[in-house]
């Protein structure tokens, strides 16, 4: 990431791996999610030698819920039915945190500063006819 000094028109502009970038799973927070000192900005003029995917974001857990009842309403009309719904996504609350950032030579590069949206709850009613 950053400004394209490789001299190319098009393309991306990777950075040189050093080393492997990937932290154990204990050491990883959302302040330093991979080894930022195993990339550097390549040279003016030339592409770096890492490759495309070789790190990995954290995990996406998600569950939603849904809990319906119907009743049958015969004064109104005959079929016709009330529905009451309750719904729930990510019930857990399980924070789901988007990529680190990427940008090698930023003092941000490594930490991840947003997340997915907490836990939304609705209930609602259908009547059907």
């Amino acid at each position: 990431s950053g400004a394209n000094l490789s001299g190319a028109l098009s393309g991306t502009w990777l950075p040189n791996r050093l080393a492997n970038g990937n932290l154990p799973a204990g050491q990883r927070a959302i302040d330093r999610w991979f080894n930022t000192a195993a990339f550097a900005i390549p040279s003016q003029y030339t592409f770096g030698n890492s490759g495309r995917d070789i790190l990995r974001g954290p995990a996406f857990v998600n569950l939603n819920f849904g809990l319906m009842k119907s009743f049958p309403v015969p004064r109104l009309k005959e079929g016709t039915r009330l529905q009451l719904r309750a719904e729930a996504s990510n019930i857990v609350n399980h924070p789901n945190f988007f990529l680190p950032n990427a940008a090698i030579g930023s003092s941000a590069v490594g930490t991840i500063t947003s997340a997915t949206a907490s836990r939304a709850m609705q209930l609602g009613m259908m009547l059907s006819f």
